[in-house]
C-alpha cells in the first residue's frame, strides 16, 4: 500500500511539473520576532531578526503555484569583556500558494509550506583566546497568507505573513519585489 501511494504521488508531482512553468524570480526584506540557539534565554544567545531574500514563483495551474525561498538574516552580535557571541541563521523555505483573483492585478493567498533553518554560533573568548562554535538545524512548518500587486507587466510588489512551527518558532513577515519571467521572455528580442 505504501509503495502505491508513494507511485500514485509521484506520477501526480510529475504530471503536474510537466504542465507548470517558472514564472517569476526576486527578493526583498523580511523581519523575524528571532529565537533563542537551542531555547536558551539569554541576550547572547537571541537571533537577528532582519534578514534578506531571493524568491522564485513555479506556477503550476492557474490558482496553484509552488514558492521556494533562500532567507540570510544579519546576525545578532552581543560582546562583554572577555566573550564576543555571534548568531547567525539562514532559512530555506517551500511553500504552496492558492492564489484568489489570480488574473486581477491584486491577488490575494493562504500560504502552507516547509522551513528549513540553519543556525550556528560561534563564540570568540578573548581571555582564553579560542573560538567556540555551535551548530544547529530545524524543519518547521509555514502557516500564513500574502498579497501580490501586479505594478507593470514587468514587476509585482509582493508581502506576506507567517507563523514557522518549528522547535524555533518565530512570526515572520516578508516584503519584496517579483520581476515577470514570462514577459522578460516575450520582449528579450524587442528593439528598444
Amino acid at each position: 500500500m505504501k509503495k502505491l501511494f508513494t507511485g500514485l504521488c509521484l506520477i501526480v508531482l510529475t504530471f503536474s511539473a510537466v504542465n507548470a512553468q517558472f514564472t517569476k524570480f526576486g527578493g526583498g526584506v523580511g523581519y523575524g520576532t528571532g529565537y533563542w540557539f537551542h531555547k536558551v534565554d539569554n541576550d547572547y544567545n537571541r537571533s537577528g531578526h532582519f534578514a534578506g531574500f531571493l524568491e522564485g514563483v513555479y506556477k503550476i495551474t492557474v490558482p496553484i503555484q509552488v514558492t521556494g525561498s533562500i532567507s540570510y538574516f544579519y546576525p545578532h552580535v552581543t560582546k562583554d569583556q572577555f566573550n564576543k557571541t555571534t548568531v547567525s541563521s539562514m532559512m530555506i523555505n517551500i511553500n504552496g500558494h492558492y492564489v484568489f483573483n489570480s488574473l486581477d492585478r491584486l491577488e490575494f493567498y493562504p500560504l502552507v509550506g516547509m522551513n528549513f533553518l540553519l543556525t550556528w554560533k560561534r563564540t570568540k573568548d578573548s581571555y582564553m583566546n579560542e573560538v567556540i562554535p555551535e551548530n544547529d538545524n530545524a524543519i518547521g512548518l509555514n502557516l500564513g497568507a500574502g498579497a501580490c500587486f501586479q505594478v507593470t507587466k514587468q514587476f509585482d510588489l509582493f508581502a506576506e505573513a507567517k507563523y514557522i512551527v518549528s522547535k524555533y518558532g518565530q512570526f515572520m513577515a516578508n516584503a519584496g519585489i517579483l520581476i515577470n519571467i514570462d514577459w522578460l521572455k516575450k520582449h528579450e528580442n524587442d528593439p528598444k
